[in-house]
């Protein structure tokens, strides 16, 4: 029985030992926008008196063996620069960030770390997928046809071809956001205030993506033709007040030199103080002629 008991333990003893080395990854497809960059989460485990000597990433698009060999799309070991960035630690994060992500990089990831143990080693079993596709912005018309024009009906929809529970969809106009959600931005009658860049930004715990579409409408023509009479009567008024500052200027500058003429006035009046007679004599200049007065 205590033989029995000792098998037991040393079993058990192996198994929770074997178990220590593990690799977790998410339970779901993870999904990715292509030119954008993408998270992959990972996490892993081994025993307290071991060390991480080694973490490796394999693609299963280019590795056939496991993970075990090479290649590798990271290696801590290597220098070498890439999409393909470690992001983790030497404890417990594993995590993998790809940037300006292709459609290439669609398929199965594994981990594999490598301790300072003989036999040490563990990969990640089965690996987790990644799903890269395109994001697109439609427009789709509901009422009218050519051009936009003022009143017409339109959706600007945001399709990614990817199934995702946690994702949500945010709109902006011209970088400004918009108190709206949902892949579907609904315009029941346009205006020519609508007109604009619009942005969907799709996003998830592991990326973003986003796409942008201009919407240009057109006005009523009778409201251009309203507009255009207003700004060219405003014009012949300005015109006017111009040209009757300008005359008012002239007039005023004419008057001024004028009055200036008409002062150079010369007079010379000799008088007799004993006399009872007295004579004036008087004379004027004015442009130019000269006028003599004389009085008794």
């Amino acid at each position: 029985m205590l033989q029995l008991a000792t098998i037991l333990l040393t079993v058990l003893g192996v198994f929770t030992q074997i178990n220590i080395f593990s690799v977790k990854y998410p339970d779901k497809l993870i999904c990715a926008v292509r030119g954008f960059s993408v998270s992959i989460p990972c996490s892993y485990s081994y025993p307290q008196d071991h060390h991480v000597v080694q973490k490796l990433w394999c693609s299963m698009n280019s590795n056939t063996d496991m993970c075990v060999n090479p290649p590798y799309v990271y290696n801590s070991s290597s220098n070498t620069k890439s999409d393909f960035e470690f992001t983790g630690d030497d404890k417990s994060d594993c995590t993998l960030l790809i940037h300006n992500v292709q459609f290439s990089y669609s398929g199965e990831y594994r981990f594999r770390f490598i301790t300072n143990v003989d036999k040490g080693k563990c990969t990640g079993l089965p690996g987790v997928t990644l799903q890269v596709t395109d994001l697109k912005v439609s427009l789709i018309r509901l009422s009218g046809n050519g051009t936009l024009k003022q009143g017409d009906s339109l959706n600007l929809r945001c399709d990614v071809n990817c199934t995702h529970t946690s994702s949500q969809f945010v709109w902006s106009k011209n970088n400004q956001s918009l108190n709206t959600s949902g892949p579907v931005l609904h315009f029941p009658a346009v205006t020519v205030r609508d007109s604009g860049n619009y942005t969907c930004t799709w996003k998830t715990g592991e990326t973003s993506g986003s796409e942008t579409i201009s919407l240009h409408v057109e006005g009523d023509a009778a409201q251009w033709k309203i507009w255009i009479i207003v700004l060219v009567t405003a014009g012949v008024i300005l015109i006017a007040l111009v040209t009757g500052a300008v005359i008012y200027n002239r007039r005023f500058v004419h008057a001024k030199q004028q009055m200036e003429d008409d002062s150079t006035i010369y007079a010379n009046i000799p008088q007799n103080k004993g006399a009872c007679v007295s004579f004036a004599n008087v004379q004027q200049q004015q442009k130019g002629f000269a006028i003599y007065a004389n009085v008794r």
